[in-house]
């Protein structure tokens, strides 16, 4: 009689874990949201601004040899390419076509700031006559010296976080004030469970939507950027929506996101 009480309570163990929610990618059900957003006219018309750019930097032992964001400036201007090369590693500059690299030698035990400001200096001197840069603390903000639309900065790994804030040219706004609608080819990140870094990114479709695909059951957060409106200084912050994930092949629609640009 005690062996087979011993066995009962054995299997309810073993069979605990499966009800246990996992976040994370390699499963099967996926987040459909949308981000719509209101657009203030500053301008009121098209006229074209700088571009502002917000790069976050990690600490050296999170960023990885060889990592590389791509900067650009307004269309027919030079391309560049800033790269981070670890001083013990292997790795060799991307050597892409067409693009100026701007190396930064770093090590592990550097801190974000500490690196954050040698990799604006490396901007400084390479590309000084096309960006001015500032430094707060581990963010760099760099803006185009010359007005005019620009391919938005891109990261080629999930250890650096890049954000415009200011787009180099406004879309022309029938409004006197604001124009509200789907906001097209933006940023939106995906926070498994209660972990602090996010662990995906999409960017949104002509219509304002976006997908995260191959996800297991669980908590999710989901956020963008977008500018304060009560700052006036136009500073950035996240705006977020939370999910669950309860069932294999599920497909949950997301609480819609609104920024403001």
């Amino acid at each position: 009689m005690r062996k087979h009480l011993f066995v009962g309570v054995l299997s309810g163990i073993i069979l605990l874990p499966s009800c246990k929610k996992i976040e994370g990618s390699g499963g099967t059900s996926a987040i459909n949201g949308n981000l719509s957003g209101r657009t203030y006219n500053v301008s009121n018309g098209n006229d074209a601004e700088q571009e502002l750019t917000h790069i976050t930097i990690p600490n050296g032992n999170t960023i990885e040899d060889g990592d590389y964001i791509l900067l650009n400036t307004p269309l027919g201007g030079p391309l560049y390419y800033l790269w981070f090369k670890w001083d013990n590693g292997l790795a060799s500059s991307p050597g892409l076509s067409g693009r100026t690299p701007i190396q930064v030698t770093y090590s592990f035990t550097q801190s974000n700031t500490t690196i954050a400001q040698m990799a604006l200096s490396a901007i400084a001197y390479v590309a000084g006559d096309h960006f001015l840069g500032t430094l707060n603390n581990d963010i760099i903000s760099l803006e185009n010296r010359s007005a005019g639309e620009v391919t938005d900065a891109e990261e080629f790994s999930q250890n650096f976080t890049v954000d415009v804030a200011n787009q180099g040219e406004n879309e022309f706004i029938e409004n006197d004030n604001w124009v509200d609608g789907s906001v097209v080819n933006e940023r939106v990140y995906l926070i498994y469970g209660d972990e602090v870094f996010y662990s995906e990114d999409v960017r949104t479709d002509a219509d304002g939507n976006y997908q995260f695909r191959d996800l297991n059951r669980g908590n999710y957060t989901i956020y963008a950027y977008s500018k304060d409106s009560l700052d006036v200084n136009g500073l950035s912050k996240t705006v977020s929506v939370n999910t669950t994930i309860t069932e294999r092949k599920q497909i949950v629609q997301a609480p819609n996101l609104f920024i403001y640009q």
